[in-house]
């Protein structure tokens, strides 16, 4: 849409103040630009979660489901438990006032039965999906201790496409009429994309350090995340 009688920039008319200071933060966009990690990355000096070390720090592995879809009969955690170094061994049971995890993108009414609890409850629903946690005094321990947590799982059949279960997608949320659109349309392209789970290769995988301070009553957590506020809120 042409715009007519419109100053250059918002603030302080065509000729503002501030457009030196814009003109001189837009020339960065596009260009290469010196990356300053580098050096510190390729001589080895980054420091990632697992560099991380706090008195008396317990460390965290996670059983994961082997399975994609299936309902869990047991869980044996005593073998674990009893494994040097272990100091707990948590499922379903242990975190059960934990609040599920919060459908952070959407707000839609109706969605919560598909909230996922923090460790799996009665049962799985995709390969990986947490069912126990292990703490033990160093990673190397609680390595071995993961192994040694018996999970019995029943299997289901699984939906491998979300073409072969359109039923569990439907959102009761819609725009305009979209039939009537196609109707309409002067041409109708169609085609099927196929988006890998991810496409980036991370530096280092998920992991973060929680440090309880009793005196002043804070709870310190460090670690790579993109939504620092809504994490903060969430914990």
């Amino acid at each position: 849409m042409p715009l007519h009688r419109l100053p250059e920039h918002r603030q302080g008319g065509a000729g503002g103040g501030r457009g030196d200071e814009e003109a001189a933060e837009v020339k960065y966009i596009g260009t290469s630009l010196r990356r300053l990690e580098d050096r510190t990355l390729l001589l080895g000096r980054g420091q990632y979660a697992a560099d991380l070390v706090a008195p008396r720090q317990l460390y965290m592995r996670v059983v994961r489901s082997s399975v994609a879809h299936g309902r869990i009969i047991a869980i044996d955690k005593s073998e674990a438990r009893a494994h040097p170094g272990v100091h707990a061994v948590w499922s379903y049971e242990d975190v059960r006032h934990v609040p599920p995890i919060g459908i952070r993108l959407t707000r839609i009414a109706g969605l919560e039965p598909y909230q996922q609890t923090v460790l799996a409850k009665d049962e799985v629903r995709y390969v990986g999906e947490p069912v126990a946690v292990v703490f033990a005094e160093d990673p190397y321990a609680a390595e071995d201790a993961a192994e040694l947590v018996r999970v019995e799982i029943e299997d289901h059949p699984a939906k491998l496409s979300p073409l072969e279960a359109p039923e569990a997608a439907l959102v009761e949320k819609g725009y305009g009429d979209l039939a009537a659109a196609f109707a309409r349309a002067h041409t109708v392209v169609e085609l099927e994309v196929a988006v890998g789970r991810h496409s980036g290769v991370p530096l280092e995988t998920r992991g973060a350090l929680a440090e309880f301070d009793p005196a002043s009553g804070v709870l310190t957590m460090k670690g790579a995340a993109k939504v620092p506020h809504y994490n903060r809120d969430q914990v």
